[in-house]
């Protein structure tokens, strides 16, 4: 049976998204209809009332005698929906992936009061991985989708050791106090940001409807127009908006324009590797790298680089090993976990201490990834219609700096303001298009960096890499704030181009409306960015880091 109720004050934001959370239909700030005994009334503080009604439709249309506008309605399928000049909801947002990028998208807009449905291809969720950097821009987007680092138990490197091995076994070790430098760097797992999220995709406290992951659903299509994902088991599912979050091997990407791009691998690949703390400090060997806490290693010889990093509040060492590989090729069939990785490992320690050849030695083959530095040319544009490319199946880039990740949760805080609460469903295809453009900006910025960094000889980077610049646009971005001034500009603009002067002065219905260009002297040239200031055709790495300063832990991860 279902009763109407009313709220004793008129509600604030929390309490109409909890309304919707519980599965109540919240009508016009003031009647709620309810499918639950009176206790739930008391605990929301809602007035009982004696009305009882067998269909959802026989009770709305009572509320509405006395309320005219229906606010919302979240209910269960289960019943009869209402009509649809009563109810008004946020959109139905489908995300395929359900990974790091798509559960971070997934938070942001349950945020605002969107419904959100994962669909994840795998049958159990992955925590598979090593270590992930974070920098501050990484850490303010977590906090922005209310995680910190303690939740992502990540550990604060306060100093470095490098070591330069030459042919000869010569080793020119440098240290550097990092708890000084203006921009932390943290280090985490994979494992451990992956469940941080996870919590909180599942935590009921939060505000806006319930997230609901499907797994075992591999998308085989996407119809861009109508926001459909089609599976490969025969069914479907449809929405307002598509979020390809699909990562590197991304089917969704293969739906917007130039998404067909072969992609390609720098000729690098990298072990990758989590070894607990207990197997290393009780050998006399490789208790160093766990005898300070916050200290991490780096080992340059040729063409090869280690670097270990303590992680999970000491718990665990992360392990990047970093080495050429000269048959490089662009199979998608086989990534990682080959069987014989662990001796591939082993053949490739010549001219490293005994030290870093020990702590091989203690890495299980079942915590040992092979993985090779996937890479791509930028895509023409990241959105299609209905349906927009976040992360790795946006933009791959190589893992240095904690870009990869960055740019993920960035991607995510866009999406989120771009996708306010009260976007209707004909502006969706105009608002991921300026999120396109917004992104992919800063996207190929940090992507051609990376690539930079991942191409450019270690030795001479270290001392020529400009640590000011490169904290000041690429980790001192606050993603949220630059969303929203360009959303902002954006709506400014279509404003004044609609013909009145801002947004709370709508046309009259039957007034036709004079489209008309934004003024000459309104027009902005778009900022020159510290990578192109004075360009005049192409430049070095050098050139661009010009500094002599010495960034050892940014060339180092």
């Amino acid at each position: 049976m279902i009763s109407i109720s009313r709220l004793h004050t008129v509600p604030d934001i929390r309490l109409i998204a909890r309304l919707k959370a519980e599965r109540f239909s919240y009508v016009d700030r003031s009647v709620v209809l309810i499918y639950d005994p009176a206790p739930t009334c008391c605990a929301l503080n809602l007035e009982p009332c004696s009305s009882l009604f067998t269909t959802r439709n026989e009770a709305l249309q009572h509320a509405l005698r006395f309320q005219t506008f229906a606010f919302s309605a979240a209910m269960p399928s289960s019943q009869m929906a209402a009509p649809a000049t009563a109810t008004l909801s946020g959109l139905k947002v489908l995300i395929a992936g359900g990974s790091i990028g798509g559960l971070a998208t997934a938070i942001a807009l349950r945020a605002q009061g969107h419904s959100v449905t994962i669909y994840e291809q795998a049958f159990t969720p992955q925590t598979n991985g090593a270590g992930i950097t974070i920098f501050p821009n990484s850490v303010r987007a977590l906090e922005m989708l209310g995680i910190d680092t303690n939740h992502v138990q990540a550990t604060r490197i306060i100093k470095i050791t490098r070591a330069q091995i030459e042919d000869d076994g010569v080793s020119d070790t440098l240290e550097s106090d990092l708890e000084a430098q203006a921009w932390p760097w943290h280090q985490t797992t994979y494992p451990d940001m992956f469940v941080a999220l996870w919590e909180s995709v599942h935590d009921s406290s939060k505000p806006g409807p319930k997230i609901e992951i499907i797994t075992s659903k591999s998308v085989c299509r996407v119809d861009t127009i109508r926001a459909i994902l089609y599976f490969s088991d025969g069914s479907d599912a449809v929405g307002d908006v598509v979020i390809g979050a699909d990562g590197v091997h991304s089917v969704c990407r293969s739906f917007v324009p130039g998404g067909s791009l072969q992609r390609f691998r720098i000729k690098r690949h990298v072990f990758r590797a989590l070894i607990p703390r207990e197997r290393l400090e009780n050998d006399p060997i490789t208790a160093k790298f766990v005898a300070d806490g916050g200290h991490a290693h780096c080992y340059n010889h040729n063409d090869k680089s280690l670097l270990i990093t303590p992680a999970s509040h000491g718990k665990n060492v992360c392990v990047k090993f970093l080495y050429e590989d000269r048959t490089a090729f662009t199979n998608l069939s086989k990534d990682w976990r080959d069987p014989s990785s662990k001796r591939k490992l082993l053949r490739l320690t010549g001219g490293l201490p005994e030290e870093c050849v020990a702590l091989f030695g203690k890495i299980s083959d079942s915590d040992l990834q092979d993985q090779p530095i996937w890479d791509m040319d930028p895509l023409i544009t990241f959105q299609s219609h209905r349906m927009a490319l976040m992360g790795d199946a946006a933009h791959p880039m190589p893992p240095y700096c904690g870009q990869r990740i960055a740019m993920a949760l960035e991607d995510a805080l866009a999406l989120g303001v771009i996708l306010e609460p009260s976007t209707p469903v004909s502006e969706i295809d105009e608002r991921l298009k300026l999120y396109s453009r917004t992104r992919k900006t800063r996207a190929v910025a940090v992507q051609q960096t990376t690539r930079g960094l991942a191409e450019a000889d270690m030795r001479n980077f270290a001392i020529d890499f400009d640590t000011a610049s490169f904290h000041t646009y690429i980790l001192g971005h606050d993603e949220r704030e630059h969303m929203g001034q360009t959303l902002s500009a954006w709506k400014k603009q279509r404003s004044l181009s609609q013909g009145y002067p801002d947004n709370s002065e709508q046309p009259k219905q039957g007034m036709e409306v004079t489209q008309r260009p934004l003024p000459t002297a309104q027009r902005r040239s778009p900022t020159k960015k510290w990578w192109s200031m004075g360009r005049k055709g192409s430049r070095t790495l050098a050139r661009v880091f010009h500094s002599r300063q010495t960034s050892v832990a940014v060339a180092a991860t």
